[in-house]
């Protein structure tokens, strides 16, 4: 005779069943977000070509899907199932690696394909006067000009702020969002599985610190 695995005790079963609703609303939070922020992200590329916006509009669409998907669960009481979830996991573990090969990589700059439609270069026109030399300084204009500015400096020849770049702040809270949704994810996996995406999870930590380290991920 084969020996019963003993059931679990009651009050861990409430337990879990209490706390499922939240993880599940948690998850939805943060896939939420990181959709809003994909198509942020998709709108300030759109001179990087279809390829990296349809990529952005595509993962918005999948996360907002995902984050309806479990609120809906968490209205009706119902426990995701295991399978989904952990597709879930891995495809937002798949979206922090690639954020992190593309701002530390030069691998995928292959795929940053810029559109000569959206690049705004200006043509000749005949009949166009331009003018090369300077009427006050007798500088011709294709050797330079001296600017009278301490800081950096733009092609239009203002003086440009120290400030952080738009897109870094949206891709920190893009993985701070989904940083957010792997916990929750992790959380609602049965404890069987839970176990184990932990200690991939951990690898995969463990792993980029090396790679960083050896300055490979710079």
């Amino acid at each position: 005779m084969t020996a019963l695995a003993p059931a679990p005790a009651p009050r861990e079963v409430l337990r879990s069943r209490r706390s499922t609703p939240t993880w599940q609303l948690a998850a939805a939070l943060g896939l939420a977000a990181a959709g809003g922020l994909h198509v942020a992200a998709a709108v300030d590329h759109l001179s990087a070509g279809q390829l990296a916006v349809g990529f952005f509009l595509l993962t918005a669409l999948a996360q907002a899907g995902l984050a309806a998907w479990l609120v809906l669960g968490a209205w009706a009481g119902t426990r995701p199932g295991r399978v989904p979830v952990a597709g879930a996991l891995l495809g937002t573990v798949a979206l922090l690696v690639l954020y992190v090969l593309a701002h530390t990589t030069g691998l995928l700059d292959a795929f940053a394909v810029h559109d000569a439609g959206t690049a705004g270069h200006e043509h000749d026109v005949p009949g166009r006067v331009t003018t090369a030399i300077d009427p006050l300084t007798g500088v011709e204009f294709a050797q330079g000009m001296p600017l009278g500015a301490a800081g950096p400096v733009a092609m239009d020849g203002l003086p440009t702020s120290a400030g952080g770049h738009g897109p870094e702040a949206v891709g920190t809270a893009v993985v701070a969002a989904e940083l957010l949704s792997v916990a929750a994810l992790a959380a609602l996996l049965p404890a069987s599985w839970r176990g184990r995406a932990l200690n991939g999870l951990l690898a995969l930590g463990g792993a980029a610190w090396l790679l960083w380290l050896t300055g490979v991920l710079g």
